[in-house]
């Protein structure tokens, strides 16, 4: 770790007029030795996690998997959502759950510009999302090329409630939010109750600095929290390997030659530097102009970008 980046950190964001951070907080060999905040933050406030949450479902789908929930993860998604047996495209029969987790389902997908998502605006607003999804035309076969998109999250979603009988959200609470001691605000739902962690809504996933750290620390730890099985060490090792289609990716988890960790949009950073113990968390305001903070990461660990 670099110790003097680290002494030197409050300059360091003013210097780079990064008002926006809230949170920083870097654990080395399981123990805090940077905690920082700002903008009136503390230790319990919550920061919404933005598509840090995408990574948490993953070990929510993972769970499914240990748990039998979900038979396996090249089970097509038709088995769980119909909208995609209906040959509606000769593609969706062909889309498996693993498919989702790679960000390769093949469909079609515009983020707009700006953090405007009008496709996802358009979802938001429809009755049954996995019909809508299912209604969208296909750009690629399943599997062949990676596009990050809101699309295969939210089907996840979906075939998370239909394989357990819960919302993913009520399935994540009990699961792994209250093993590891987890305070979260409830999910937004959608009118057809799909739980998600709804972009631009005031309502979602929002955690604080230690816990987003502790879903870290469960990877980290191959699974265990307090000598409790969470998840499957064999999951944690596919979750971390590099997708065929984008090797800095693999299922909804950012992987590098460092480590890997969770993103979301406006600074929201989960990382994790196995060779140096290292688990660091930084939490920001998110605006339409938002800044990243990789940099500061980069600069605790001692790794010029």
């Amino acid at each position: 770790m670099n110790q003097e980046f680290i002494n030197n950190i409050d300059n360091y964001i003013m210097e780079h007029r990064y008002r926006l951070i809230n949170s920083i907080l870097v654990y080395e060999n399981g123990e805090i030795v940077f905690e920082r905040y700002y903008n009136k933050f503390n230790e319990s406030s919550r920061n919404n996690i933005k598509s840090i949450w995408k990574s948490i479902l993953s070990v929510c789908v993972g769970i499914c998997l240990d748990k039998g929930y979900i038979k396996s993860l090249d089970e097509p998604i038709m088995n769980y959502l119909p909208e995609f047996s209906y040959n509606i495209h000769p593609y969706h029969k062909k889309i498996l759950i693993r498919h989702l987790l790679t960000m390769t389902s093949g469909i079609y997908w515009n983020s707009g510009a700006h953090y405007h998502c009008p496709m996802f605006e358009q979802l938001i607003r429809s009755k049954n999302w996995c019909e809508h999804i299912s209604d969208i035309n296909m750009a690629h076969l399943p599997g062949s090329k990676y596009v990050y998109k809101e699309w295969d999250v939210a089907l996840l979603s979906a075939i998370i409630g239909k394989a357990t009988g819960m919302t993913s959200y009520e399935f994540c609470n009990k699961y792994l939010y209250q093993p590891l001691e987890i305070a979260s605000g409830e999910w937004s739902k959608s009118r057809c109750g799909v739980c998600y962690n709804v972009m631009n809504g005031e309502i979602g996933s929002d955690l604080s600095a230690r816990d987003i750290a502790k879903i870290g620390f469960l990877f980290y730890q191959k699974g265990f929290w307090n000598n409790e099985r969470i998840i499957s060490e064999k999951y944690i090792e596919m979750a971390l390997t590099p997708s065929p289609q984008n090797a800095g990716y693999g299922f909804l988890w950012w992987l590098s030659d460092k480590g890997y960790g969770g993103r979301g949009f406006g600074g929201q950073e989960l990382n994790v530097y196995t060779e140096q113990n290292i688990i660091a968390v930084i939490q920001a305001t998110a605006t339409p102009s938002s800044k990243s903070y990789g940099d500061i990461c980069a600069g605790i660990i001692g790794y010029n970008l």
